[in-house]
């Protein structure tokens, strides 16, 4: 049944049992800003519909499970460490408000606890929660944010392709010898020996070795897959439906003559069987299986695993920043496709910003709109698609040798008449915030008529005005038969032109350089908080650890300020 934290504080808890010299350091501490601070904010009612309310036995403090785990993420410990802080470390009894009676639970409970956080988003609204109130309690500001994505690797080898499928083909007869022994001994003995009893065979084959293993090993899974396709109790093995997925993805069906036949009596013919062969890697998609233990692990550009996707508020104003939200990709997804449903996440939890600042790979033109739509001033660099190739050489010393073949005067009139007057661009131009209405034109005359359909906009500018206007020649606008003018351009193709002038002045580039600092973050999320080097596998895993582990970097970050305050002087109220 279940059942909140007795708010009622108990005489035995240590706070009333150390000497007062001790008490008083620990009071200093962040012990006591953690108990003060974050034990009231734990949100229980969340987990109130996963337990019955008429019967069964009490379910262990929601507050205790909830803020042991922030304190296993802050210091990047192992289960078996957290239970003997717990058991045994005065700071964290005094932090939880327990007395030593009460500091005790088992892995199991920890364990059963993870997986009620993973199969529901309880750990997403305890994140968002907690975090909106230590910001608003602190005076954190979350109106100007900065986002960026981190690779993360789960617990995971990484694996050559031929022991991809070494791995792939151990691991199904290992659970098929463990789960149906009888079908595993009617196998062919070669399985064992080559994947079982020794350990390596294919796996520590030399480079020009391994190109003649791997067609062998792709031979094995197509036989397995094909024996054990119509069984119905092995087709249900996890491992069998990875091995399934290996072989649709990496593996393909092919007539070939059978090299070890006679060939036929009385016509002389090979006979023709179906063989396996692997494909090009090219071919191989980049969502593919990596690993037959963490199976939703793909393939990106920064190596194998996932995205974590990370926000952060980033005001100069704020005493210390926050991560916002969390969220993690695919490692073969572009980050590009991550920023929408990151705002949308924050506006779901309050904490939307009016400005996010992003690096070049989240920016783009229908980023850029679809943001502003939700209210958000997209701060990112785009690519110029138009831009030159640069050079395959450095071809400076010519370009310095010609330059001084001439003087400095012949230099500047050649310059002048060669270089033709440039079009007007787009930022000349003045739009609303979605770049879906044109306001006015560079000479400040605003449209006789407009319209925006089949996502381009339409704007008429009359000849009264464009027929007077210096412009006229370099104005991007099409000239009509009637003398009117008419701008066409998608609301994207605006922003993205809009972004590229704007992108170049000392305004951008002064304001864009806080978005850098989530580099740090990342790093410490990654350094102090071990996301770096998880000890999980699997999407839902890593969710939970990257959720569980921003918010002990938020808790974290909350208590140095409070404690660093002690540090500081007092101020004399009295006038010198």
């Amino acid at each position: 049944m279940f059942r909140k934290t007795d708010p009622q504080r108990s005489l035995l808890e240590c706070e009333f049992l150390l000497p007062p010299e001790k008490k008083a350091r620990l009071e200093k501490s962040w012990a006591k800003r953690f108990r003060d601070r974050i034990l009231p904010l734990i949100d229980e009612e969340v987990f109130r519909d996963a337990f019955c309310e008429d019967n069964g036995r009490p379910n262990k403090s929601i507050r205790l499970l909830v803020c042991i785990h922030l304190l296993k993420e802050w210091y990047d410990l192992t289960d078996e460490q957290v239970l003997e802080h717990l058991e045994f470390n005065l700071q964290w009894h005094y932090a939880l408000g327990i007395t030593a009676e009460q500091a005790h639970t088992c892995q199991k409970t920890m364990h059963n606890f993870r997986v009620l956080l993973m199969g529901s988003d309880r750990a997403k609204k305890e994140f968002e929660h907690v975090t909106r109130l230590i910001a608003a309690a602190d005076g954190v500001g979350i109106n100007k944010q900065r986002m960026d994505s981190t690779h993360v690797l789960s617990n995971i080898a990484v694996l050559t392709r031929l022991g991809l499928f070494v791995e792939t083909v151990t691991n199904f007869l290992k659970e098929l010898r463990r789960e149906d022994p009888d079908v595993f001994e009617s196998l062919d003995a070669g399985y064992r020996r080559r994947y079982l009893d020794r350990e390596g065979y294919f796996s520590d084959a030399k480079r020009e070795q391994a190109r003649r293993r791997l067609p062998v090993v792709a031979e094995d899974v197509y036989a397995l897959v094909s024996t054990f396709e119509t069984d119905i109790e092995v087709s249900k093995l996890k491992s069998f439906e990875v091995l399934v997925r290996l072989f649709e993805e990496q593996c393909e069906v092919v007539e070939k003559e059978d090299d070890e036949g006679d060939g036929d009596a009385k016509g002389g013919k090979s006979k023709v069987v179906l063989r396996a062969q692997v494909v090009e890697p090219k071919e191989v998609s980049s969502d593919s299986l990596q690993s037959p233990y963490d199976p939703d692990a793909t393939y990106g550009h920064k190596g194998k695993g996932y995205e974590a996707q990370i926000a952060e508020t980033c005001d100069d104003d704020n005493p210390y920043q926050v991560i916002t939200g969390t969220a993690v990709n695919g490692a073969h997804e572009s980050d590009h496709n991550g920023l929408l449903p990151m705002l949308d996440q924050l506006d779901e939890s309050g904490m939307k910003p009016e400005e996010m600042q992003a690096d070049t790979t989240y920016g783009s033109g229908e980023n850029i709109v679809e943001s502003a739509k939700r209210g958000v001033d997209l701060q990112a660099p785009v690519q110029d698609p138009d831009a030159p190739p640069r050079p395959d050489h450095f071809a400076g010393p010519v370009w310095e040798q010609s330059q001084s073949e001439s003087s400095d005067d012949e230099v500047e009139e050649r310059s002048e008449q060669e270089a033709p007057e440039a079009d007007i661009g787009l930022d000349e131009f003045t739009f609303n915030a979605t770049f879906d209405t044109v306001e006015s034109c560079p000479s400040g005359h605003a449209p006789s008529q407009q319209d925006e359909s089949g996502g381009v906009v339409f704007a008429v500018f009359s000849a009264a005005f464009c027929s007077l206007c210096p412009f006229a020649s370099r104005c991007p606008t099409r000239e009509l038969a009637n003398g009117d003018r008419q701008f066409r351009r998608a609301p994207s193709t605006i922003a993205t032109e809009c972004r590229q002038a704007e992108q170049q002045t000392p305004a951008f580039k002064e304001n864009y350089k806080k978005r850098s600092g989530i580099e740090s973050t990342n790093q410490e999320l990654k350094g102090r908080h071990g996301l770096g080097d998880l000890r999980i596998r699997g999407k839902p895993r890593v969710t939970l650890s990257v959720q569980l582990k921003a918010l002990a970097l938020n808790v974290k970050r909350a208590m140095d300020y409070h404690v660093s305050k002690l540090a500081e002087p007092a101020v004399c109220p009295c006038p010198t």
